[in-house]
Parts: C-alpha cells; structure tokens; sequence
C-alpha cells in the first residue's frame, strides 16, 4: 500500500469502531484494519461454527449432529441473563420467558 493515513486504528472493537468512526466525520484519512476474519474483538460473536473451531485451533470439524454451523452465533464475551420471575423461582416456580415450560 502506498497510500498515506492520518490515523491507523488496529481492532475493531467498540472502542475501536467509535474512535474510527469520529476521525473519518471529522475529515482524516483512516486505516481500519483487524487481525480477525470477524469484526468485534473479544466481545464478537462468531458464525459459522467452523470459524469457532478455527479460533480455538480445533483440528477437526464440527460434528455433523451439531447441525449447519451457520445455525450458529456463539458470543466471545460471557453474558449475563436474567429471567423474569428469578424471584419467584428462589420462592416458588419460575414462569419467566427463558425458562422452558
């Protein structure tokens, strides 16, 4: 590339993604570039499955009872959920929407 930038932001976090974004509005020449095939960072989520196994240098495929690994979105990050109804649950049944019936 013989092109020249004022600014080069490496990732593509959400810290990442705000900073490139406010110096591309407000008239520099960014470079926005990751390592990753995926955009996010640490906080992405990755599909296909496949791509999970590559990230994680995995050997061997997926299996195939798994299903299409397009049918899945695996988060980098932990979440925390929480149920309507966890109270009810700590003091009697639960009929929160994430809970199964």
């Amino acid at each position: 590339m013989d092109e020249e930038y004022d600014v080069i932001v490496l990732g593509t976090g959400l810290t990442e993604c705000i900073l490139s974004g406010i110096m591309s509005v407000n008239g520099k020449k960014v470079l926005h570039m990751d390592r990753n095939p995926y955009y996010g960072g640490e906080s992405s989520s990755i599909t296909p499955l496949e791509e999970l196994y590559k990230r994680f240098d995995l050997t061997e495929s997926p299996p195939e009872s798994m299903g299409r690994g397009r049918d899945w979105n695996v988060d980098l990050i932990p979440k925390f959920l929480m149920a309507n109804g966890l109270r009810n649950r700590l003091h009697g049944p639960c009929s929160g929407p994430l809970q199964n019936r």
